[in-house]
């Protein structure tokens, strides 16, 4: 018998291997097991009403529902954990954070992670080394990185914790008063890992003990590698894809996480027009710009924008700080833990506000002063529609704090 009859069966068998993993991890897939995993994230959040949640960009922004999740954001790279690859980076120290754990003592981090594993990499060792460093840094602990013991080897343990006292060092001579940043924290930063294998009722009793928890939470089920699973979700059956908002650029087609909770009912009606109908909606997005733009102000680091280019979560991924000039207001934006951060201005539109505008001017210049003086930070001015108010204020900032070369 001769080789080359074995061909075509082989070559079919691979095409049909092809078919079903496209298939299984069709976007209707993908969306639909985000959908089911947000649960898991509710109930979490239902468990520990006192925390806010907030998502881990940018696989984490798809898993928290609009209604539960937090103005802010955090970055937390798996690659900074990566085994023999260790970093405590100043780009992502998410300083930010210490503002919403002096408020709440505590805080619930949202991430995934793709199948064959338990948690990413930012849960079980990124987030550990930065509890880590900045307890070393405030003098409350000895460098010791807590980690989960059954993902995390000891001597792996080991070997990161001899890297925190230079990480401290890095901090200490970046020339940035991070002191006064964690002036207001009273304990321990402590992580704390909830995946689906929990008991999420016997999570009481956190934030004892003097210490404040960072509370790392998978979305996904864990699911052996090459397993295909079915699962349901109400009167329907999908494939279930674990970490399915990973790599969203390869597969998401522009649809982003707040296009997909604004339509999640729709997109998921029907599973065979459901990419179609993503490719309509990210379409109508982008031809619907009005009040949603944002330019900088030459090489400064001042925007002015419209009123959604200060919509949250979007707004604190890009900005440090936001002043709003008389747009309704954004709820999340309203948070306590952003007081520092977000100003609101009470400026009427059109002549009306003439007055009001001139008598905002000094409250602007003293809140924009720290921003606008450190380059690494970046401010967002908006109004309505970027076209008055904002740019009115933004005048008056540029002409206290910038020279003629656009420089403070």
């Amino acid at each position: 018998m001769r080789d080359d009859e074995f061909d075509e069966p082989i070559d079919d068998f691979y095409v049909i291997s092809n078919q079903l993993r496209k298939q299984t991890r069709s976007m209707y897939n993908r969306l639909r097991s985000i959908q089911d995993d947000s649960q898991f994230i509710r109930r979490v959040s239902a468990q520990l009403p006192q925390y806010p949640v907030l998502a881990n960009q940018r696989c984490g922004l798809w898993y928290v529902p609009p209604e539960i999740s937090s103005a802010q954001s955090v970055y937390f790279k798996s690659t900074d954990g990566h085994n023999r690859n260790w970093k405590f980076s100043l780009r992502r120290a998410n300083t930010h954070l210490f503002d919403i754990l002096q408020v709440y003592n505590g805080c619930i981090i949202v991430d995934s992670t793709r199948q064959g594993k338990t948690m990413p990499d930012s849960f079980s060792k990124t987030i550990p080394i930065w509890c880590a460093v900045w307890n070393l840094f405030r003098s409350v602990g000895k460098g010791e990185v807590d980690v989960p013991g059954n993902i995390v080897s000891a001597s792996e343990k080991s070997q990161m914790e001899l890297l925190v006292p230079g990480f401290v060092r890095q901090l200490e001579s970046a020339g940035i008063d991070f002191k006064k940043m964690v002036g207001g924290l009273k304990g321990v930063l402590k992580p704390v890992w909830v995946t689906r294998d929990c008991n999420i009722e016997e999570l009481g009793g956190l934030g004892t003990g003097g210490t404040i928890p960072v509370i790392c939470v998978c979305a996904s089920a864990s699911v052996g590698s090459g397993r295909r699973v079915e699962a349901s979700f109400g009167s329907d059956s999908y494939l279930y894809v674990q970490g399915a908002a990973d790599d969203h650029e390869l597969w998401a087609q522009g649809l982003t996480p707040r296009l997909f909770w604004k339509h999640q009912h729709k997109l998921l009606a029907d599973i065979d027009n459901c990419e179609q109908l993503a490719g309509e909606l990210v379409a109508k997005q982008s031809s619907d710009v009005e009040g949603s733009g944002y330019n900088f102000v030459g090489s400064t680091n001042i925007a002015v924008g419209g009123r959604t280019s200060g919509r949250p979560p979007e707004c604190w991924q890009m900005f440090d700080a936001v002043i709003n000039c008389g747009a309704p207001e954004y709820q999340d934006n309203r948070d306590e833990a952003l007081k520092s951060k977000y100003l609101y201005l009470d400026i009427p539109e059109g002549k009306r506000g003439q007055v009001e505008l001139g008598k905002s001017i000094e409250g602007a210049m003293v809140f924009a002063k720290r921003f606008v003086e450190n380059p690494g930070m970046r401010l967002l001015v908006h109004c309505s529609q970027g076209m008055d108010r904002s740019v009115g204020i933004s005048l008056a900032i540029l002409a206290k704090y910038f020279g003629d070369q656009g420089k403070t």
